[in-house]
C-alpha cells in the first residue's frame, strides 16, 4: 500500500500544506482519504479475494494519480 501523505511530522504537515494549495486532492472524491480507506484496502488484500494479486502497489489517493 503506498500512502501519499502519511508523514505526520511537522516536516511532512508543511509538505501536505504545499501540496493542497498546489493540487486539487479531493476533488475526483469530494474529501481527503481517510485511514478507514487504507484500512479497507488492506483488509481486501488480505482476504482469498484477492488471491491472484501479486507483486504490485495500490495506490489508494482517490484519483491524485488521475491529474
Amino acid at each position: 500500500i503506498a500512502g501519499l501523505l502519511a508523514d505526520a511530522s511537522p516536516e511532512g504537515q508543511a509538505r501536505l500544506q504545499a501540496i493542497l494549495r498546489q493540487y486539487p486532492l479531493g476533488r475526483r472524491r469530494g474529501g481527503l482519504g481517510r485511514p478507514q480507506d487504507v484500512a479497507d484496502a488492506v483488509v481486501f488484500l488480505a482476504s482469498e479475494r484477492a488471491q491472484w494479486i501479486t507483486g504490485q502497489v495500490l495506490s489508494v489517493n482517490g484519483g491524485y494519480a488521475m491529474l
